[in-house]
């Protein structure tokens, strides 16, 4: 009898707890409507780990029917964006939802769609560029996701939408391997790559080669805080930062750094080959899924100079000649943030790229490689 009591008990209060989590859409006045929620999730990076909350400040919903004519557009920020917990007002049916988070008019272009009209295939994005075709912007960070919502409407649901990045973000530092100083205003930094245009399923359409220039340059004296003989030295290294947008395996995007006195470049390379080289991290991904989960790298090259095979040796300054330049006093004068970089005693005619490190990994590679 014990036991009866016990289940029908148990019974009773499964009942009560389903009354509570039940719902109706059609006719039920009496139960809370069916609703269908959306939350984003942006894990497909190379930690494997969520980090919507912390990168994603806004996000737009394009919402097609079953047969990709075009609905309604949703745009989620702020305080909704930060619960995401999206409640959407659809019909029970199927739709296609493109979204595009991070989508800023003044780095990105996409033409209002229009209900009735505009097709799932027309929701395209194209970066904006210079009317030569260059981009030096520090790009808004752009997610994608293109997602299937099946709406029932007859219990609670709830769909994870997982976005992927399409910005990168490079860092890219040159060092003479003689320690000599780089100066970051005798180079040129380019990287040329057709991938600005971005259809509804972020494949990416025909479109003209954008050329992304540095956004940020600096030179940066390594050898800081070193001395010789007392006197403090200096090792300039230079770096420059620069986007682009989504990387193709199979694609020869191209990384041009040229010196503003020589004819030839000082580098001219596959991109993508270099990056893919660092994808064995432990992960077993294919080369566009690496590419698709990292976004920023940090690529040092180290370039070793040829020096002027004519020019003759260069004599010790004189003293007692005011004209001659004389080592400057470290002490004299105030800091200087932009200090004048010396050039090499023996002019540099041409640099050879024999070692490359791309964020923690180290390739050597042979002349000519590159």
């Amino acid at each position: 009898m014990k036991h009866l009591s016990t289940l029908f008990t148990k019974t009773i209060g499964a009942m009560v707890l389903a009354g509570l989590a039940s719902c109706d859409y059609f006719s039920d006045d009496s139960l809370q409507p069916c609703e269908y929620r959306l939350h984003f999730v942006y894990d497909y990076n190379m930690k494997f780990a969520d980090a919507f909350q912390h990168e994603v400040d806004r996000a737009a919903l394009f919402i097609c029917d079953d047969k990709g004519n075009y609905i309604m557009r949703r745009d989620i920020e702020g305080a909704e964006l930060k619960a995401n917990n999206i409640k959407m007002d659809l019909e029970p049916g199927t739709y296609y939802a493109v979204t595009w988070a991070g989508l800023d008019d003044a780095f990105y272009e996409m033409p209002a769609p229009a209900p009735g009209t505009t097709t799932l295939q027309e929701l395209r994005l194209r970066t904006l560029r210079e009317a030569d075709g260059t981009n030096g912007k520090d790009l808004v960070p752009l997610w994608h996701s293109l997602d299937t919502l099946t709406v029932v409407r007859n219990t609670h649901e709830d769909k994870y939408i997982s976005l992927a990045k399409n910005t990168n973000r490079l860092r890219l530092v040159l060092q003479d391997t003689d320690g000599n100083c780089m100066d970051v205003r005798d180079f040129t930094f380019e990287i040329k790559a057709d991938n600005g245009y971005m259809a509804h399923d972020n494949s990416l359409l025909d479109d003209p080669v954008i050329s992304y220039l540095p956004y940020y340059t600096e030179n940066v004296n390594i050898a800081e805080g070193d001395s010789l003989m007392g006197k403090p030295v200096m090792q300039t290294v230079a770096v420059a930062e620069m986007n682009t947008m989504r990387l193709m395996a199979g694609e020869n995007y191209r990384l041009v750094v040229r010196h503003k006195n020589w004819e030839k470049d000082v580098l001219n390379i596959n991109l993508n080959n270099y990056l893919l080289l660092t994808q064995m991290e432990g992960h077993n991904i294919s080369a566009q899924e690496y590419l698709d989960r990292q976004d920023e790298y940090s690529i040092v090259f180290f370039l070793t100079p040829t020096y002027c095979p004519d020019c003759p040796d260069p004599e010790e300054p004189d003293p007692e000649d005011p004209d001659d330049p004389q080592e400057p006093d470290p002490d004299d004068g105030p800091y200087d943030p932009d200090p004048d970089i010396p050039d090499p005693v023996i002019p540099i005619v041409k640099y050879t790229c024999l070692k490359v490190q791309v964020k923690d990994w180290v390739i050597r590679i042979n002349e000519g490689e590159l």
